[in-house]
């Protein structure tokens, strides 16, 4: 029998219709999930796997020897790691925040009447219709089309700041060319949008199978809750990503049996995103010192153990705790001064897979974060860094703001 490679290794998943779990039954993989549907993941690497508690008897012999050694409680653990590209990864960060996402969205003339901009104001500025209740806001990212100014056409604008009566001028970058009234244009919000509800939690579950096509053996993990993602976004370099899982079971099918899944759906194809092509702003300004973030949401999984099974009566997932780091270069007493005063700040991570005006791309919205430390550690001769955790919290109600502790916008999704 041949060993394993890695490059013979696929994963593919599906979520299950219904998202709840049976305490006292799990669910059969034949009619529940189903082996059709599922989608193929692009991936670097993989730790899921099951874990199993084991107990050894304390029993006190005159042979000195331990006599017995069970299994307990199993469940699946562990996570996928790759690198971030639009739409390959949304519906595990829709899962994370058990949330429901928001489709596309089209405005025109008819609800916004017309449209001004301005280069020195960075804004565009609607006479009618509320840009709010219609459903835009700070953190997102809009594409006009028919627009006179033809240098203002299919261009990436991210929305910084929602001001003025009902709401009808948009703060943006970046700045747009000066256009005088317009009264025939096209106003499009692209993919998806994802943030942490305040309500109406959704419960969602996947099965996850891996499958090595040389060795012919997959293993089906079973009734998977994502539980936590985490994103690294260096200077220069690909954004890799991290998605938790907690699971209660894993199935091993061989030969005839293997895959479980039959024809998953192709890997998505849509580009890499690179920090370098993207940009990032604190307190709604654009910085360019930062030479490093990372951040991710954290549910603190637990799977529920009971007498009488094996397997885990429950995967209780708890608050979205969001944390991150700033590293950027020591140029003033700026970031130093938020931490001592605790000022809160937004933080927004615009990240691209091209140069390009129009490209793909996944936005991360914090409206409000506090830093808990402001580290510099002298060392070199070259340039010296900051580094700054955060906490991200729930905003208040604030017009033009989701409630909410992060809003995610990927281009691509659907």
């Amino acid at each position: 029998m041949p060993l394993s490679e890695g490059v013979s290794q696929t994963i593919a998943w599906k979520q299950y219709a219904i998202g709840t779990i049976t305490a006292g039954t799990e669910a059969v993989s034949s009619s529940d999930l189903g082996a059709s549907g599922a989608q193929y993941l692009r991936r670097v690497g993989s730790t899921l796997s099951l874990k199993k508690a084991t107990y050894q008897s304390a029993e006190i012999r005159s042979d000195r020897q331990i006599a017995d050694f069970r299994h307990g409680g199993r469940s699946v653990s562990g996570s996928i790691t790759g690198e971030l590209s639009p739409l390959t990864f949304f519906p595990f960060f829709e899962a994370v925040h058990r949330d429901t996402k928001v489709s596309a969205l089209t405005l025109t003339q008819t609800q916004l009447t017309s449209v001004t901009a301005s280069h020195s104001g960075s804004t565009f500025t609607f006479a009618g219709g509320d840009p709010v209740a219609l459903g835009l806001s700070v953190g997102q990212v809009i594409r006009f089309t028919n627009l006179s100014v033809t240098a203002d056409n299919n261009q990436n604008f991210l929305i910084t700041g929602i001001s003025g009566a009902s709401n009808r001028i948009l703060t943006v970058s970046p700045a747009p060319t000066d256009q005088t009234l317009d009264s025939t244009f096209s106003l499009s919000r692209p993919g998806c949008t994802t943030i942490v509800p305040l309500s109406g939690h959704v419960s969602r579950k996947f099965g996850i199978e891996s499958y090595g096509s040389d060795i012919d053996i997959s293993r089906l993990f079973t009734e998977c809750r994502a539980s936590m993602y985490k994103i690294t976004a260096p200077s220069t370099g690909m954004v890799t990503t991290e998605f938790g899982f907690q699971g209660r079971d894993q199935e091993v099918y061989v030969t005839a049996a293997a895959p479980f899944f039959t024809s998953p759906t192709a890997n998505s194809t849509t580009g890499i995103v690179s920090a370098v092509n993207g940009s990032l702003f604190v307190a709604g300004v654009s910085s360019g010192v930062v030479t490093g973030i990372d951040f991710g949401c954290d549910l603190s999984p637990t799977a529920a153990t009971v007498l009488g099974q094996n397997f885990a009566a429950e995967i209780f997932l708890g608050r979205a705790n969001i944390t991150g780091t700033v590293t950027a270069y020591f140029d003033s007493a700026t970031l130093i001064n938020d931490f001592l005063n605790e000022t809160e700040v937004s933080l927004d991570v615009m990240m691209t897979t091209t140069s390009a005006t129009n490209s793909p791309f996944i936005n991360f919205y914090f409206p409000r974060v506090k830093f808990s430390d402001a580290a510099i550690n002298l060392q070199g001769e070259g340039g010296q860094t900051i580094s700054m955790p955060f906490q991200a919290l729930l905003v208040p109600v604030t017009t033009g703001i989701k409630q909410s502790t992060v809003l995610i916008h990927d281009s691509e999704a659907t």
